[in-house]
């Protein structure tokens, strides 16, 4: 049985949606992908500016260089990123300190939403639906549904497979980079 996770990149957080077939089984939410995979690496602790006169391009003054961790630092220092696309095996594992969660390759993992907690790099967590204002609405019923549906087919003997697809990130795209006089 081959699930396929149709996914979209977002500055904050990767939405997607995870389908059985033609069937959706539910919406997902995951952590960004590290940097939008530009091969450059996030911007380093200090204070920086905003030029004008470049477009709202941020810049480092040499005199404005501080020492320790920053309103910026805190959350570089560790960067966070989902999975990767690709096809992966899943299996059920467990920890006294989690609990049930769907082992997804070798390091990535699907479990409950962690609600207040920061996102786990590598994670994918179900989700029923969404308020408005975009927060995550039923995560714990999402994740038993899905762990229900995937222990069925597992007491069966089959293999189970998450294919990972993604739109291209906007502004990495070709046409995003031509000069636009419309």
């Amino acid at each position: 049985m081959r699930l396929v996770l149709h996914r979209k990149y977002k500055a904050t957080v990767t939405l997607g949606r995870l389908f059985l077939g033609q069937k959706q089984l539910c919406f997902t939410r995951e952590p960004p992908k590290a940097c939008f995979d530009t091969g450059k690496t996030c911007l380093e602790e200090g204070v920086y500016e905003l030029e004008h006169s470049l477009g709202l391009c941020l810049h480092r003054p040499k005199s404005a260089i501080i020492e320790g961790p920053n309103r910026l630092g805190s959350c570089l220092q560790e960067p966070i990123s989902c999975m990767e696309e690709g096809v992966y095996e899943l299996e059920a594992i467990h920890s006294e300190a989690k609990g049930w969660e769907v082992g997804v390759g070798e390091k990535g993992k699907i479990s409950s939403y962690p609600g207040d907690e920061k996102l786990e790099s590598y994670s994918i967590y179900p989700v029923t639906s969404y308020r408005a204002d975009g927060t995550p609405l039923f995560t714990k019923l999402a994740f038993l549904q899905l762990m229900e549906r995937l222990e069925l087919e597992w007491e069966r003997g089959e293999v189970v497979e998450l294919q990972i697809v993604s739109e291209g990130i906007p502004y990495l795209l070709e046409s995003c980079l031509e000069q636009s006089y419309s």
